[in-house]
C-alpha cells in the first residue's frame, strides 16, 4: 500500500523539529563551553590580583585616613569649649549638632528608713517609713549650634505631702572663644563635689552630715549666671568656675526666698590629672559668700576642698575614694552699748566638718562601701561660758546591687555618735539607722562629670 500524502506530511513534521533540536543543542553546548573557558580565566586573574595586593596596605591607608579626619575635626573646634569630643568614630553621633535628638528621662528614688532610737534619741530625726524621696523628669539637648538647654522638674515628699518644684532650668553657651563657657538660669551651683549631683545619683543613700548642716539634704539651688574657663595647660586639666546668683535662698526651699542686698558669689577651681593604668584624680577648692538674712552685715563664708580618686576596669570593677572638707564662718553685725554708744564686734559662729567615702565594685553587679562623717561647732559654750566639747561622728556600711546602669538597690546601716556638752542632759548619745534604697531611671539620663 502506498503511503498517502498525509503520512508523508506527518513524517516530515516529526523529522523537522528533531533536526532543529539537534542544531540548537549543539550551539548551546558550544556557548556553555566558551563560558566555562572564560570563567576560570577570570577567577584566575582575580585570585592573582588579590594575592598581589597586600591587605596591610588597605588597613594602614584606612587608619591614616581616619587620623587625618580626626585631626581636621580637632582643628575645627580649636579655641572653643565643646560639650562633646571632636574625635568621634563613624558610629558616634555629635549630640551638640543634633538639636532634634533631645534626651528625655524620668528617675525614681525610693528610700526606706528606720531609726532604732526613735523617739528617744536626741540627734536629727528621720521618719521610719518607706517613701518616694524624689521623682524627677528632665529634658536636655542642643537648641542649635550655639546653645544647649536643660530642664529638670522634681517632686518629693515631706511630712506626708508631695511638693513639685523646678530643680534646673538653664541655657548654656559652650562654644565661646578661648575655651570659655557661660550658663544662665536656675541651677545646682558648681561648688564642692556633691552639690551638682542629684540625690538619686549619689554613691550613697543619705547626705553627709557636713553637707546637710551647711547646705541641706540635697543641694544649693539658685538663679544666676556661671562662667567657666578651661586653661590650656598640657600637663594638667584645670578649670575655673565663677558664679553669681540672686542669693535669695540657700539650700532646699519651696519658695523664692527673700530679697537680699547683695548676690551670692562663689568660685570653684578644679583640677584633673590622669596617672595611667585607668587611675585618675580630680580635686578642687571652693569659696562661697552669701547673706542668710536681709541684714547686709550678716554674712556666711564657706571654704571647701573636694577630691576623688578613681580606678576603673571597664564596667567590671572599680575603686573610688572620695571626700570633702568644709569650714563655715558666720559673721554678725556689730552691737552697740546703749549707754556708752561704743560698738562691739560680735563673735563669729565657726563650724567645720568632713567626710571620707570608699567604694569598691568587686563585681559587675555588686559593690561595697564605707563612709566616715565628722562635724563640730566651735561656737558652742557650756553653762559657764566656756567652749563646749561637741562633735557628731558617723560610720556607715553599705552594699549595692547594680542591676544595670539604669537601676540599683542599696542597703546601708549607720552608727551615729553625738557629743554635745552645751546641753545640761544627754551629753552623749548613740543612734543606729538602717536604710534601703531603690533607684530606677527611665530614658536617656545625662552623664555626670568625672
Amino acid at each position: 500500500m502506498k503511503p498517502n500524502r498525509f503520512s508523508k506530511i506527518k513524517k516530515g513534521g516529526v523529522i523537522l523539529p528533531l533536526l532543529f533540536s539537534v542544531i540548537l543543542f549543539a550551539q548551546t553546548s558550544e556557548w556553555e563551553k566558551e563560558l566555562e573557558d572564560k570563567e576560570p580565566a577570570n577567577k584566575k586573574n582575580a585570585n592573582t590580583s588579590s594575592k598581589s595586593k597586600d591587605p596591610s596596605a588597605d588597613w594602614e591607608a584606612d587608619l591614616e585616613k581616619d587620623l587625618q579626619e580626626q585631626e581636621k575635626r580637632e582643628k575645627g573646634t580649636e579655641g572653643s569649649r565643646g560639650i562633646t569630643s571632636p574625635v568621634q568614630s563613624n558610629q558616634q553621633i555629635n549630640r551638640s549638632a543634633q538639636n532634634l535628638m533631645m534626651d528625655a528621662y524620668a528617675a525614681l528614688d525610693i528610700v526606706g528608713a528606720w531609726d532604732r532610737n526613735k523617739p528617744r534619741g536626741t540627734g536629727e530625726r528621720i521618719d521610719n517609713q518607706l517613701d518616694i524621696r524624689t521623682a524627677e523628669f528632665g529634658f536636655n539637648g542642643a537648641v542649635d549650634q550655639w546653645m544647649r538647654a536643660n530642664f529638670i522638674g522634681a517632686a518629693h515628699g515631706e511630712n506626708g505631702k508631695y511638693f513639685f518644684e523646678v530643680h534646673e532650668a538653664w541655657v548654656q553657651f559652650p562654644f565661646l572663644p578661648f575655651n570659655t563657657s557661660l550658663k544662665a538660669g536656675q541651677m545646682f551651683i558648681d561648688v564642692g563635689r556633691l552639690n551638682k549631683i542629684h540625690a538619686h545619683d549619689r554613691a550613697f543613700t543619705m547626705t553627709p552630715i557636713v553637707h546637710e548642716k551647711f547646705i541641706g539634704w540635697e543641694s544649693a539651688i539658685d538663679t544666676g549666671a556661671e562662667f567657666s574657663i578651661l586653661f590650656p595647660w598640657k600637663w594638667i586639666t584645670q578649670e575655673l568656675v565663677l558664679g553669681a546668683t540672686n542669693g535669695r535662698k540657700w539650700g532646699h526651699s519651696h519658695d523664692a526666698g527673700v530679697q537680699k542686698n547683695n548676690p551670692l558669689l562663689y568660685a570653684h577651681l578644679k583640677h584633673f590629672y590622669y596617672f595611667g593604668n585607668n587611675w585618675g584624680t580630680q580635686f578642687g577648692f571652693s569659696g562661697i559668700r552669701f547673706e542668710p538674712t536681709t541684714e547686709r552685715k550678716n554674712q556666711r563664708l564657706l571654704y571647701g576642698a573636694d577630691a576623688v580618686l578613681r580606678w576603673n576596669r571597664s564596667n567590671l570593677s572599680e575603686i573610688m575614694l572620695m571626700g570633702e572638707a568644709w569650714y563655715q564662718q558666720e559673721v554678725f553685725p556689730s552691737s552697740m552699748d546703749p549707754v556708752t554708744f561704743q560698738k562691739f564686734k560680735s563673735p563669729t559662729k565657726d563650724q567645720w566638718g568632713s567626710y571620707v567615702f570608699l567604694d569598691f565594685k568587686f563585681h559587675q553587679l555588686w559593690s561595697v562601701g564605707f563612709r566616715y562623717d565628722y562635724f563640730t561647732d566651735k561656737s558652742l559654750v557650756d553653762k559657764n561660758g566656756d567652749p563646749a566639747k561637741n562633735a557628731i561622728e558617723a560610720q556607715s556600711f553599705q552594699m549595692t546591687f547594680h542591676s544595670s546602669e539604669f537601676g540599683k538597690v542599696r542597703g546601708s546601716i549607720e552608727r551615729r555618735y553625738i557629743q554635745d556638752y552645751s546641753r545640761i542632759s544627754d551629753e552623749e548619745t548613740r543612734e543606729y539607722r538602717f536604710y534601703i534604697q531603690t533607684v530606677a531611671v527611665l530614658g536617656s539620663h545625662p552623664a555626670h562629670s568625672y
